[in-house]
Parts: structure tokens; C-alpha cells; sequence
């Protein structure tokens, strides 16, 4: 390869490039921090038809004001989902992309304040 003018890169140059990060913010951060609030907490995830039913487990983003880049209403709240416990519960803010709660995994959503509890952290 030397001869038509290429070289290989040293191998201590060589690896895993640096970590990518979402400009949209459609993926939830590994960190669990929420880059415009830098705050998040452990949250249940929680469906209408049965108050004590637990769809999923995510994060609370308290302070963000938009999920994808839509405004969240007053009474709603920005989740990351981390697990998900009942892939075939519907969403309450569904999207193009996503209606159900099977789809959501690692992704944010607009979610009813009173559908979403903190959690201690031997939940996760």
C-alpha cells in the first residue's frame, strides 16, 4: 500500500470512533442526563385504563419543554423509555413512528404527568 501512496494508520489510531451523540434528541442518553436540563429521574410509566398497571421504565426530563422538537402540552411531561413491560399497551402521544409501547424502547416521549411515578432505584 506504501508504494501507491497509501499508509495504514498506526494502530493506537485505530479503534472505536467517539461516541455519537442525537441532534434531535430522539434517542435517550446513555448517561441518563437530558443535555438541555442535565436532570432526570427513574420513572414508572403508567396507562389510563389501569392506574396500576406499569407499561415501561424510563426517565423524567422535568424542564424540558419539547419532545422532537413539538412543544409538550401543560400536563405533560418528557420520558425516555429504558425497558419496556407491555409491548402491546398504546401510547398516550402517538407519532408517525410510534403508537405502541413496544416500539418506544430508547426513545423520548410526551407522557400525561399523573401516568408517571418516580422510582426507588432497586426497581431497575
Amino acid at each position: 500500500m506504501q508504494s501507491q501512496g497509501l499508509a495504514l494508520l498506526p494502530e493506537s489510531e485505530v479503534g472505536p470512533s467517539s461516541p455519537r451523540v442525537s441532534t434531535k434528541e430522539s434517542c435517550v442518553a446513555s448517561s441518563g442526563n437530558d443535555p438541555g436540563t442535565g436532570h432526570s429521574d427513574k420513572c414508572g410509566l403508567y396507562i389510563e385504563e389501569n392506574l396500576s398497571r406499569l407499561v415501561a421504565l424510563g426517565r423524567l426530563y422535568e424542564g424540558s419543554t419539547t419532545v422532537h422538537n413539538i412543544p409538550l402540552l401543560h400536563g405533560q411531561v418528557k420520558v425516555g423509555v429504558e425497558e419496556v413491560k407491555d409491548t402491546e399497551a398504546l401510547v398516550h402521544v402517538p407519532t408517525d413512528e410510534v403508537t405502541l409501547v413496544g416500539q418506544t424502547l430508547n426513545t423520548f416521549l410526551a407522557w400525561p404527568t399523573y401516568l408517571v411515578k418516580r422510582l426507588s432505584k432497586q426497581v431497575f
